[in-house]
């Protein structure tokens, strides 16, 4: 699936629907395997704002079990 040109919002709603999950219980699983702390109104903002870091979006793709691969075109 190409998803060059999507956005964090796009992208996370994919990740989150194949995982079947919310944003909370996404949230949830950050805190209890990595630490992070982050409350949910400001993990929305930072989606909406188009804000999520690499190593964020990194992080959760590993704790949902995805990996990402960078193919040439």
């Amino acid at each position: 699936m190409n998803i060059t040109d999507w956005n964090n919002d796009e992208i996370l709603r994919l990740v989150m629907a194949k995982g079947h999950i919310t944003q909370k219980i996404l949230l949830e699983m950050l805190k209890d395997k990595a630490g992070e702390d982050i409350p949910q109104s400001t993990f929305s903002c930072k989606i909406k704002r188009n804000g999520l870091k690499l190593a964020e979006f990194q992080q959760i793709c590993t704790i949902l079990g995805y990996e990402i691969i960078l193919k040439r075109k």
